[in-house]
């Protein structure tokens, strides 16, 4: 009697440890996956930063000022020339199918190690946002100013790719237009309910100046950021005076590419000109 007792009691203890630590183990998966859905709407270290204070208050203020982030703004320009709401698009669901696959490659470009510094700030329409230099900015010793920058670079080089291959696989004929600067900003969460990581500052503007002021296929820089890369191995053109508004009148280039590994000439020798109406 005893003995069965015993053995009752046994397989009812390794029950409930059983039963604990599936209990653990969803716990834990329920974590990976609130994990994993925070880290799709905030920056990592910004997600962390929320995780780890969770018993402040939820209207509480998240920024934090950098001296060095490069920003990009990408957009499709002819994209709303493609954008139809016949039916044979039922009503645009079709086109904005189409743009999702489009913005979900360029995602894609992300999780390329080369690219482990640039974040994803937000796409407005078919103007793709990014920003280089956020998390690396938060460690004490803050990286050279142009190492952001040619991760940036790098990336709107990528994105133009992928969408030539884009073009080929969908015979369309997207073209991209890239503006990109670098400086200061703050970064910041707006709204307790639905929060938005966001950045702000001249430089921001200035990037998005020189979107809006460019030409399709080419990435548009003022004449400093063109100093900052003129010997890092890209090609470049020279565009002249813009009229930008809010600024006045800059001097900008277009940076149209790598430099080819086998060429004997510098950089800065691929400087030509280009006349393009504003």
């Amino acid at each position: 009697m005893h003995c069965r007792q015993t053995a009752k009691t046994a397989k009812t203890l390794f029950v409930w440890k059983l039963e604990a630590e599936e209990s653990k183990q969803k716990i834990n998966n329920i974590k990976q996956r609130n994990q994993a859905l925070i880290n799709n709407i905030l920056p990592s270290y910004v997600a962390t930063h929320f995780m780890q204070n969770q018993d402040k208050d939820e209207t509480e203020l998240y920024s934090h000022s950098y001296k060095n982030v490069s920003v990009m703004f990408a957009s499709i320009p002819n994209f709303d020339d493609f954008y139809s709401e016949d039916s044979i698009n039922n009503s645009g669901v079709e086109c904005m199918r189409f743009l999702n696959e489009v913005i979900s490659d360029f995602d894609e470009l992300l999780d390329d190690p080369r690219f482990g510094d640039v974040e994803k700030i937000k796409t407005i329409c078919s103007t793709y946002m990014a920003a280089s230099g956020l998390a690396s900015g938060l460690q004490k010793d803050e990286q050279s100013s142009w190492k952001p920058l040619l991760d940036l670079v790098d990336f709107a080089l990528a994105l133009k790719g992928r969408l030539k291959e884009i073009n080929q696989e969908s015979f369309n004929d997207f073209v991209l237009r890239v503006g990109l600067h670098c400086g200061p900003v703050v970064g910041g969460v707006i709204g307790a309910k639905k929060p938005h990581y966001d950045i702000w500052g001249n430089t921001v503007n200035v990037a998005s100046r020189m979107d809006s002021t460019g030409k399709g296929g080419y990435i548009q820089i003022v004449e400093k950021t063109y100093e900052m890369l003129k010997d890092k191995g890209y090609t470049f053109i020279y565009r002249g005076l813009v009229q930008v508004k809010g600024k006045g009148t800059l001097t900008t280039y277009y940076l149209t590419g790598k430099l080819d590994q086998n060429s004997n000439n510098p950089p800065h020798a691929h400087l030509n000109t280009i006349n393009t109406p504003l």
